[in-house]
């Protein structure tokens, strides 16, 4: 665990830099606003050393948003994600999408205004896989498809025993509370729970929260896979009660958003995601 370090740069996304002998890599990077920060910490620990790799969670913004100033800082570094990322990060309406959240965030959390980058340096360099391993020298990274949230959505497996956790697990408040994040499929994302339980790990970093301890690792993906059921039987009663989704959306956002969520993520990004999930439960109704 010491050579794995929280950099993340200011609320609304974590960054973990894992330090190998011969090679670095940065888990996420958080949003564009923390760019400075987080550059600012990487330094701190890498001193002569370089950032070689950027592993991206998934394509969202608060996950990926400082990948252009990193590759200004470090331009030989490389930024590996799924497929379904890449091609995401070649459509000019993702852009515009991630530069507009990214401004928002920005205001929400009273940061100064984003600096100018080029939506060019906003792309996956190099694909990979369910089960591609990367080297590090005496680390080694598993990378382990775990959709549900995105279709780029990948959890990094460390040394065989500390699992970066994808958001389609769901994420932890720090209230403790689990919120689901299945946006394209909850059937994706039990499954996705259910590949990570198997794995056991001896330590978990959950998204948006970070290193879980010892006494609620224990529970974490039972209240992992709860949290998914009670969102979907939520919405599949509010439905046949006859609420329409925007009904649904608003008593779901009563019922499951805590003070601390709404601090950790911007009205639009809950309401985007809210919206998907809420979609989503209903048309596996329908399948």
């Amino acid at each position: 665990m010491d050579k794995i370090m929280d950099v993340t740069g200011g609320q609304g996304g974590n960054a973990f830099l894992i330090l190998g002998e011969e090679k670095t890599a940065l888990v996420d990077c958080g949003m564009a606003y923390c760019a400075s920060n987080l550059i600012s910490n990487i330094k701190k620990i890498l001193k002569k050393k370089t950032l070689n790799v950027i592993l991206i969670s998934h394509s969202h913004y608060d996950h990926i948003g400082a990948i252009p100033c990193l590759k200004k800082e470090w331009p030989n570094s490389k930024v590996l994600g799924a497929e379904y990322a890449k091609r995401i990060l070649n459509r000019s309406n993702a852009l515009k999408t991630i530069r507009s959240l990214s401004t928002q965030a920005a205001k929400l959390f009273d940061a100064e205004d984003l600096k100018e980058y080029d939506d060019a340096m906003m792309k996956v360099d190099h694909v990979i896989c369910d089960g591609d391993i990367l080297d590090l020298g005496d680390l080694y990274i598993q990378v382990i498809e775990t959709p549900g949230h995105t279709k780029c959505s990948l959890s990094f497996l460390v040394n065989n025993e500390i699992l970066f956790a994808s958001e389609s697990t769901g994420c932890m408040s720090k209230s403790g509370k689990i919120y689901p994040a299945f946006i394209t499929s909850s059937a994706a994302a039990l499954d996705s729970i259910h590949i990570c339980q198997k794995i056991n790990p001896r330590v978990i970093f959950s998204p948006h929260f970070g290193l879980l301890k010892a006494s609620g690792a224990s529970d974490y993906w039972r209240n992992c896979i709860l949290a998914v059921k009670e969102t979907k039987e939520f919405v599949l009663r509010l439905s046949e009660q006859g609420y329409t989704e925007k009904q649904i959306l608003v008593q779901y956002e009563k019922m499951f958003r805590d003070d601390h969520s709404r601090l950790e993520q911007p009205m639009n990004a809950f309401i985007l995601n809210a919206q998907s999930m809420i979609k989503t439960v209903l048309r596996e109704k329908c399948v």
